[in-house]
């Protein structure tokens, strides 16, 4: 990967992570505006609230590991076993937050579909993860060929 798409890539998840912390100290008054704008009700707008808070757990772990993933590749190590393992940590993070939204959803139906989403991201993770363990494995059988 070029240093310089590395370095966009590392200032866009920099960006996310403060966008992250920014939205989720405005939170209480942006779930207010929405649940007036789209005339929901208290119960409604908590379990969003709710919903957002702990999935910002999950996204913020992600965005780290990303970020550390960025790193090992901008030192010219994309096949070390670390990346694996926070790939299989972002996934995991996927998979947490399909299933909160999963119950927010009883609550406020647009949830299933972040949900969905975030699944649909969980296989996209395991599949690169996948490859990401495949090079891995050729890497170091051409390391040991003369």
């Amino acid at each position: 990967m070029k240093k310089s798409a590395t370095i966009i890539t590392t200032v866009a998840v920099a960006l996310c992570i403060a966008v992250l912390i920014g939205v989720s100290i405005a939170a209480p008054v942006l779930a207010e505006l929405f649940a007036e704008y789209r005339g929901i009700g208290e119960t409604v707008k908590n379990a969003i609230m709710i919903s957002y808070y702990i999935c910002t757990v999950p996204a913020l772990i992600s965005l780290i590991s990303l970020w550390r993933i960025l790193y090992n590749i901008r030192r010219e190590e994309p096949f070390l076993p670390q990346n694996a393992s926070l790939m299989a940590l972002v996934s995991l993070c996927c998979i947490a937050v399909a299933l909160v939204c999963t119950v927010c959803g009883f609550y406020y139906m647009p949830m299933w579909f972040i949900s969905a989403a975030m699944l649909f991201v969980f296989l996209i993770v395991r599949v690169v993860r996948g490859c990401f363990i495949a090079a891995m494995y050729i890497k170091e059988e051409n390391s040991l060929t003369i």
